[in-house]
């Protein structure tokens, strides 16, 4: 009688209950990853920094002598911002997406215009063919405001576009 009570008691333990919610599920082991790609300032901003010191490399040295490898470079960088963009929207509805996508290339452009001011300082930054100076910054960021305004904000649309015909089509 004593041995099937303490059997009991062991597939009493062993038996997994079911979560009543997703808030009880155990935290997965890429919370930390998902915790980073929610937060505005962390993502945006060091995708603005990287951008600009990546746009410096690419924009730098002899790029102009070797157009095609001179646009794929270009194309790597939008190809970049996109996919930082679509892993950060990920985390949202359709109905956040807007203030999201606002939020993000205001930070991300933010961030831009520091790293932007950093290279002119130590002078790295190049425009054309010359290296920028303080002179050259107001356009440098309204350039900087204006492309990526509309390249995270058409893929944004286009990006949600493709989101609402697949869920449409589910339903």
């Amino acid at each position: 009688m004593v041995a099937r009570r303490a059997i009991r008691r062991s597939f009493a333990v062993v038996t997994p209950t079911l979560p009543s919610g997703t808030h009880v599920l155990p935290p997965s082991r890429h919370a930390t990853l998902r915790v980073f790609s929610r937060s505005t300032l962390e993502l945006a901003g060091i995708t603005g920094v990287l951008l600009r010191l990546y746009r410096a490399v690419v924009l730098s040295g002899d790029a102009f002598a070797n157009w095609p490898m001179f646009i794929a470079g270009l194309v790597a960088g939008v190809v970049f911002v996109c996919a930082v963009l679509t892993w950060y929207l990920s985390n949202f509805t359709f109905r956040r997406w807007p203030a999201r996508v606002a939020a993000f290339v205001g930070v991300e452009v933010a961030a831009e215009f520091g790293m932007s001011s950093v290279l002119i300082a130590v002078g790295r930054e190049p425009i054309g063919s010359a290296m920028a100076t303080w002179a050259d910054w107001w356009p440098l960021a309204g350039q900087t405001l204006l492309e990526r305004g509309l390249v995270m904000g058409g893929y944004a649309a286009l990006l949600a576009g493709a989101m609402w015909v697949v869920t449409r089509r589910r339903a």
